[in-house]
């Protein structure tokens, strides 16, 4: 969990070619697990979804003094008038929307910046899913949970994501039970394949109540449970296990420390927060200076 914090925050003051070069070699790191190659495709498709999406979003929707803030800053002194031919100049445009789509939150035209912007701002978010993931794929939930207790984080709210971890899957799972039950009774015994769709929606609409009144009885058995625990008896929760550092931790914080000082000197060098500018070494390009 402390290198994923350690991640998020070098990959929000870094450049995006630190950002991808961290990705990757976080993700041949995935090799290293037990079914490796498959935890790697895996992975490697959750975050080109991830990243994809996160860059159309924002090659959509970016607003353009934005992009010309973030691209040209250095090239002028004094922002032009918008859609002006001083403004338009400064992009490169690949597909103009039908008028419509503005209503749904899109700009009137797809400019190569862009999409140039929505990579490198996703990028970042590549980097912090890879290792986020790697939490996932080998902590147990008790060792997550035990962890966080051991940075004093508060008990109740321990005890909240522990509850919230057992609750969010059996929700699905007495859905899809309710729902099953439903159709064994001969609900939808007609329905061919078109009509077997609304049919299925109907189910799931009509399993809401029992599901939800079997899942208020798992509820009242949690506190029951926790209250012959004797949950909150002590103000500081007591471990089985006692919790050591080994030498694997002190490596572990020793790449923690490796990267930090990699943001801290990326900043300081003029590798930090950045977009590649256009203009950068080249006078600006062919974008004339306001």
């Amino acid at each position: 969990m402390i290198f994923t914090i350690t991640v998020t925050f070098v990959a929000a003051t870094t450049g995006w070619y630190i950002d991808i070069s961290l990705a990757l070699i976080i993700l041949a790191t995935y090799l290293t697990l037990r079914r490796g190659v498959r935890k790697l495709l895996l992975g490697s498709a959750l975050v080109f979804s991830s990243v994809v999406g996160l860059a159309w979003f924002y090659a959509l929707n970016t607003p353009y003094t934005l992009l010309i803030f973030s691209f040209y800053h250095q090239c002028i002194t004094t922002p032009p008038a918008p859609f002006s031919p001083q403004f338009l100049a400064f992009f490169t445009p690949l597909w103009t929307w039908p008028s419509y789509y503005q209503y749904l939150g899109y700009q009137p035209v797809l400019t190569l910046q862009g999409l140039l912007y929505g990579l490198q701002v996703s990028t970042r978010a590549g980097a912090v899913l890879i290792t986020a993931l790697i939490l996932i794929m080998t902590s147990t939930p008790s060792a997550i949970l035990r962890s966080l207790g051991k940075v004093k984080l508060p008990v109740v709210l321990l005890f909240a994501l522990v509850v919230g971890m057992r609750t969010v899957p059996r929700i699905f799972d007495t859905l899809d039970t309710a729902v099953k039950v439903q159709f064994m009774r001969g609900y939808g015994v007609n329905s061919n394949r078109v009509t077997r769709v609304f049919y299925l929606i109907g189910g799931v609409l009509t399993s809401i109540v029992p599901a939800m009144t079997f899942l208020f009885r798992g509820a009242k058995n949690t506190a029951i449970s926790a209250d012959t625990r004797a949950f909150r008896a002590y103000k500081e929760r007591t471990f089985l296990k006692p919790f050591t550092l080994s030498r694997a931790d002190y490596v572990f914080f020793g790449i923690v420390a490796f990267l930090i000082l990699l943001a801290v000197v990326a900043n300081l060098t003029g590798f930090g927060r950045s977009i590649p500018y256009a203009a950068v070494g080249s006078g600006c390009g062919a974008v004339a200076t306001a």
